[in-house]
């Protein structure tokens, strides 16, 4: 199901990926199509854009706008603007006075001239004769033929007497519109589509007309006696980025859809848009599709072939490791045997060196002594020499025990007592450092439950480190400080030396087996104190004390 939903999500994405890529594609080709006909339109006005100002200062037409009833200038400028008009490719120049009467046109001698016709009315007119150019396009209001035309004012000293207008037919551009296979269309600044490939669309307006614009248009005869302008029956839709857009419209019988990319013609106040069918881009979306889901499913049968045979290479291959997994716990069974031994055998090693060590001392001054003493420190001796050989001997037992709980001997404890007794087993080592032991212990505790000589072994060896830690001080500044309190329903020791302290870095593994500060050290006296305290159900943190040197902390239970 997962493969299925990647493949349909990889589907999905492909086809909106090409439909994009396809829109960019046509979006570009439709820019060049609006940039090559704004070019065109361009050209058509500016190829007549001249003429009503060059006539305009023609002598005759000045002579005839102060002399209207000379009949004679008027049939000479009537030819001259007649034959202007062959030339230039104008559909109609005339000369209006200014009161909008057509005094000479170039085609007075045609059926529907526009000599002594009013254009008054008239936007262009009405911005000559204010001494604006004027640029209209509308239904002519003789002839009923749309046109685009041009006003320009005609003055003579210094005063305005008349407006030269020039009309411009686009039929070269409709007729290249007509053969366009997707529409064109060309709208004024109010919306209206006034010249377009698509007959059923002009006269209809992008956005509903105000009062003022309906009144305008129709004072203005702008596009003959129409006064309504049905909305264009296109329904857009947005595509999230770029200046391209989408709608659809109902040609004929039937409803397509569009790409188009509109462009303003700003001087002229007209927008231009331009038009792609999009069947394309969605028949390239559906291409794309297609390719990813044959893909896919080509993928899939891939996958499914590889998984059968899969399946049947890890059936023989399970066979195979569990011989193997068995064979593996039978060896991991064997090393962790060994290393329980490795562990018995260096915890003992280290705790065996201390009775050890006294049994030593006390073999050597019994030999010292022999001829000499009395018998009385003889047998002093060799009961301390019987009483290290039972401390080892325990030591060895209580070793085993906190190996395995269930073997410990556990008791009610006065933890002040466990600690002097620890203390007094360190005198000769306190003297000879020499370091002073201060100790603040709470009086009144309550009993905790646990193994007498585990724990002052623990006291032992974090009082032992504490005078190692001390030995680069001066003697004078060597101290340690143990205290007992109440925490929280257990009872809490702390033991504190004055020494340079713990590095940060070394704090989180102080207590790891075989990790040491000290050159000379196993690195198991913290690692056997930690098993000691934990197996009493207690914790031991180590820490900063103020004023410089380390700080470790012991919190057992009490008896219940």
């Amino acid at each position: 199901m997962t493969l299925v939903a990647a493949v349909l999500v990889l589907v999905s994405a492909t086809g909106r990926w090409a439909e994009q890529r396809e829109i960019d594609q046509k979006t570009a080709a439709l820019r060049q199509a609006a940039e090559v006909n704004t070019l065109g339109l361009r050209g058509i006005v500016a190829r007549h854009d001249y003429l009503p100002y060059a006539a305009s200062r023609h002598p005759d037409i000045t002579a005839l706008l102060r002399q209207p009833a000379n009949l004679a200038l008027v049939d000479k400028v009537n030819r001259d603007l007649d034959a202007l008009q062959k030339a230039s490719g104008a559909a109609v120049i005339f000369l209006l006075d200014t009161r909008g009467m057509t005094l000479a046109a170039s085609n007075w001698d045609t059926p529907g001239n526009f000599v002594g016709q009013s254009y008054q009315r008239r936007a262009y007119f009405e911005d000559a004769i204010q001494g604006r150019r004027g640029f209209f396009y509308g239904l002519g209001l003789t002839t009923g033929i749309p046109g685009l035309f041009i006003a320009e004012p005609v003055r003579s000293a210094g005063r305005i007497v008349g407006v030269l207008v020039v009309k411009v037919g686009f039929e070269s551009l409709e007729t290249a519109w007509a053969k366009s296979v997707a529409p064109v269309v060309l709208q004024d600044r109010r919306g209206i589509v006034f010249l377009s490939s698509e007959a059923e669309w002009i006269y209809r307006n992008e956005k509903p007309l105000g009062a003022d614009d309906l009144e305008w248009l129709s004072r203005h005869g702008q596009y003959g006696e129409r006064q309504r302008y049905e909305p264009l029956p296109w329904k857009i839709q947005t595509l999230g980025k770029g200046d391209a857009f989408s709608f659809k419209a109902r040609l004929g019988s039937q409803e397509r859809e569009f790409l188009a990319l509109s462009t303003a013609i700003s001087e002229l106040g007209w927008k231009l848009t331009v038009t792609s069918d999009f069947a394309e881009i969605r028949e390239a979306r559906r291409e794309a599709q297609a390719i990813v889901a044959l893909l896919g499913a080509l993928l899939a049968m891939g996958i499914l072939y590889w998984r059968l045979r899969e399946k049947r290479r890890q059936e023989q291959q399970r066979a195979r490791t569990e011989r193997e997994q068995r064979e593996k716990e039978r060896q991991l069974q064997r090393s962790a045997r060994l290393a329980s031994v490795g562990e018995m055998a260096s915890t003992l090693a280290h705790e065996l060196n201390q009775p050890l060590m006294a049994l030593s001392n006390f073999a050597v001054a019994t030999r010292a002594m022999v001829g000499s003493a009395s018998p009385e420190m003889l047998v002093a001796a060799l009961n301390e020499i019987i009483g290290q050989s039972k401390r080892a001997s325990e030591i060895v037992r209580r070793v085993r025990s906190f190996i395995n709980p269930q073997r410990g001997s556990y008791e009610r404890l006065d933890i002040n007592a466990v600690i002097a007794q620890a203390i007094g087993m360190l005198q000769a080592e306190l003297q000879r450092s020499p370091v002073a032991v201060n100790t603040m212990l709470a009086p009144d505790l309550a009993p905790v439950r646990g193994d007498r000589l585990l724990l002052e072994q623990v006291v032992v060896n974090l009082v032992q480190n504490a005078i190692h830690a001390q030995l680069d001080q001066p003697p004078p500044e060597r101290r340690i400080d143990i205290g007992t309190t109440d925490h929280d329903g257990a009872v809490q020791v702390t033991i504190a030396d004055h020494g340079p302290g713990i590095p940060d870095n070394q704090l989180e593994h102080l207590f790891t087996p075989f990790f040491s500060t000290k050159t000379e050290g196993l690195g198991l006296g913290l690692n056997i104190c930690r098993t000691i305290v934990e197996a009493h159900g207690g914790h031991i943190s180590v820490g900063h004390r103020p004023g410089g040197g380390a700080v470790f902390t012991l919190t057992l239970p009490l008896a219940q």
